[in-house]
């Protein structure tokens, strides 16, 4: 018999530890894991030291498409993925028309099943919407579902009444909540007196957005969802607060989960400074006592989900915010640098390989009901793999990147290690720095319960 693909030789990160050994790949599924002899292939590949992981599963982008083509699209967003070794996205619901009702859901899908050259997801939008628009998102395959709590999101932001009906249906459903935490009241009045004091310069976005705003959302939601069993899941952690505030709701056993993004683990709030705008985050970047305590939430358990929150705008969006920051959008071109960036942590022992593959792949592959096909390095697994060299430096700039917007906050930043080859469902689609998959390649993926 010969198979598709043998990767040799590398270490595998696996469920059960890491070990040195081959994955036999065939039909685009991975059929044998061995440690010594291997067997024919149409094609061998020798990952001699390197590290063999499964693809990561990025459970937070915004690629923009429909309804921003000059920001992003699923052609050049999952083009950005597969070179920083992202084999699966589940896409955020904010875009334009946002993906509310079933036939907004079927029209991102079309336009996603001709670009996409990964594996794709979508999450509902579930602001102040019906039952009816939930449970049909549900049915078409939304692997979650998204509620913001500030005003200006329109569709998808929900009162507290809304929020509360939304958690006893989806508990029923047995779909995760994804909620964007923050007091849009505490928020916009903040805003407000930064304004008034004339603070307007970029670090006045973390002055004038305290954790207080994120605190109180969490406790919030937090009570909220005790009351339904729902699966509530906070996006984008930035505040240690909120972790101390998880870890208490964990140990009385309530099934609530945490995300936190590249951002806020790279960066502490100093980055506006020397970074203006390019480092404007929703919620804002914070202080390093809270970073450091991101850090001990992610590797401790508190924290569940790694994700990039790869949310593009165009440089002049952006660049508004030199003279006054509120008129700058907040967020940035991420799902490239993610990896390469915590491959780096992992060689500054901020955090272990086979965590890193629990929070940036296994963990968000459960939580949208994408495992075992997805998120682990297991037999009869899809054959998404990544192969990563951690002793290669990379070096930032903007002009190299895939995405259509040329502008990262992390310009010029530099560490060691990368991904080095991409595979989805057993296709080479990154090699040696090119981009070879093909738009159209990538399939939806409905949970699989």
């Amino acid at each position: 018999m010969t198979v598709d693909i043998v990767i040799k030789n590398g270490l595998m990160v696996l469920p059960s530890g890491i070990t040195q050994g081959s994955l036999v790949i065939d039909d685009g599924k991975i059929i044998g894991i061995l440690k010594s002899s291997e067997p024919k292939a149409d094609r061998v590949i020798d990952a001699m030291g390197k590290v063999v992981l499964p693809g990561m599963v990025d459970m937070h982008v915004h690629l923009r498409d429909p309804g921003f083509p000059e920001r992003e699209d699923f052609e050049s967003g999952t083009r950005a993925a597969a070179a920083g070794g992202v084999t699966t996205v589940i896409d955020m619901p904010n875009t334009v028309p946002a993906t509310v009702t079933l036939e907004a859901f079927n029209q991102k899908k079309a336009i996603a099943d001709g670009k996409s050259l990964i594996d794709f997801g979508f999450i509902g939008g579930a602001g102040e919407v019906p039952p009816k628009n939930i449970k049909e998102l549900a049915e078409a395959g939304a692997t979650a579902f998204k509620s913001f709590l500030i005003a200006r999101f329109k569709e998808l932001a929900a009162s507290d009444y809304t929020l509360y009906k939304h958690m006893q249906l989806l508990a029923e459903l047995d779909r995760p909540l994804l909620v964007h935490a923050e007091n849009g009241d505490l928020v916009d009045k903040f805003m407000e007196e930064a304004v008034a004091s004339g603070r307007t310069d970029p670090m006045a976005h973390c002055d004038f957005r305290p954790d207080i705003a994120e605190i109180e959302a969490v406790m919030r939601c937090i009570t909220l969802s005790a009351q339904t069993d729902c699966h509530l899941h906070i996006c984008h952690i930035s505040s240690g607060g909120t972790v101390d505030i998880l870890e208490w709701a964990q140990s009385i056993d309530q099934l609530v989960t945490g995300e936190t993004s590249t951002n806020y683990l790279v960066f502490t709030k100093e980055a506006m400074n020397e970074r203006g705008p390019y480092a404007k985050v929703d919620p804002p970047l914070r202080s390093k006592d809270d970073q450091l305590r991101l850090w001990e939430g992610l590797n401790d358990g508190t924290i569940d989900v790694l994700a990039s929150d790869h949310a593009p705008y165009t440089k002049e969006e952006k660049d508004k915010g030199f003279d006054n920051i509120y008129d700058a959008p907040s967020g940035g071109v991420v799902i490239e640098t993610s990896l390469p960036l915590m491959l780096d942590a992992v060689n500054n022992d901020k955090i272990g390989l086979e965590r890193l593959v629990e929070v940036f792949s296994t963990n968000p592959a459960m939580m949208n009901g994408l495992y075992p096909k997805k998120g682990d390095l297991m037999l009869g697994a899809d054959a998404d793999i990544v192969i990563a060299d951690m002793d290669m430096p990379f070096h930032i700039k903007g002009e190299n990147l895939q995405t259509i917007q040329k502008i990262t906050p992390y310009e010029d930043m530099k560490g060691k290690g990368m991904p080095i080859m991409t595979l989805v469902r057993g296709q080479v689609i990154y090699e040696d720095g090119q981009v070879i998959g093909k738009p159209g390649y990538g399939a939806f993926q409905r949970p699989l319960v």
